[in-house]
């Protein structure tokens, strides 16, 4: 793959400017060099959630990582979205999809085999469970934290680039934590003396640094939907991350 730039949304702008899933759906030419470069991102940037569920779906690590390339080599293809609904389109349901459809077609193969040849007829929800998953976890709670995790990472490199064109990266360091949790936080007035600055200071870009990273995370979900997509579907998209990464954090 080149070493395409990324194509990211910046929360600075209202109406979100396009992103990689949003160009790919908006695709005229397929082999146009900015939908190269989308498919190229949107695999870079989406692999790994796409590996843990096959590994949660019942596949062991290799035939996992086998399946993810499958599914992305599918969505880097020219006819990969022909049947996807282009208007309201979530990238986490395409994946999705991709890959218990990838299972089903492997289960189908292996009951085929079984009985000699000939196509199975069943049906993805008449897959046997002990067929669709042996990870600890429940198949969807795996997807569900691998994406939010694999979007909240993306946010917040944004914000560390963000303070890095400020030379506050040091700052942002000290108070990353805070973003998480409140718990274990070195206490303000002590961040402040080792910055020169007051706690009052501190407080203030605490909060910056949260609206700018709650800013940066709705931008990174709101570029995994299509072109369409409402301010609600938006609003909608960023609770499910959110009510991911808390889930996260109680485990």
């Amino acid at each position: 793959m080149s070493s395409a730039r990324p194509i990211t949304a910046n929360p600075d702008d209202r109406g979100f400017p396009p992103t990689a899933w949003t160009v790919l759906l908006a695709a005229c030419d397929p082999a146009a060099p900015e939908t190269i470069a989308a498919r190229e991102e949107l695999c870079r940037a989406y692999w790994r959630p796409v590996v843990n569920y096959l590994r949660a779906l019942g596949l062991n690590i290799p035939d996992a990582e086998d399946g993810a390339q499958e599914i992305m080599s599918q969505l880097l293809g020219k006819d990969g979205l022909r049947q996807f609904d282009r208007a309201r389109g979530r990238l986490r349901h395409y994946l999705k999809s991709s890959a218990r459809h990838h299972c089903y077609n492997l289960y189908r193969d292996a009951q085929a085999q079984k009985r000699g040849g000939g196509a199975a007829t069943l049906s993805l929800d008449e897959v046997p469970e002990s067929a669709q998953g042996t990870h600890e976890a429940e198949p969807e709670s795996v997807f569900d934290r691998e994406w939010a995790l694999t979007l909240c990472g993306r946010a917040m490199r944004q914000l560390e680039e963000s303070y890095a064109r400020r030379n506050k990266s040091a700052l942002l360091n000290q108070l990353k934590p805070v973003l998480i949790s409140n718990e274990g936080v070195q206490p303000y007035a002590d961040i402040g003396l080792m910055f020169g600055v007051s706690e009052a200071q501190i407080r203030i870009e605490v909060h910056r640094m949260r609206k700018r990273l709650a800013e940066f995370l709705r931008a990174e979900a709101a570029g995994t939907l299509g072109p369409e997509a409402s301010q609600q579907e938006i609003e909608e998209e960023t609770r499910y991350l959110v009510k991911a990464l808390a889930h996260e954090s109680r485990a």
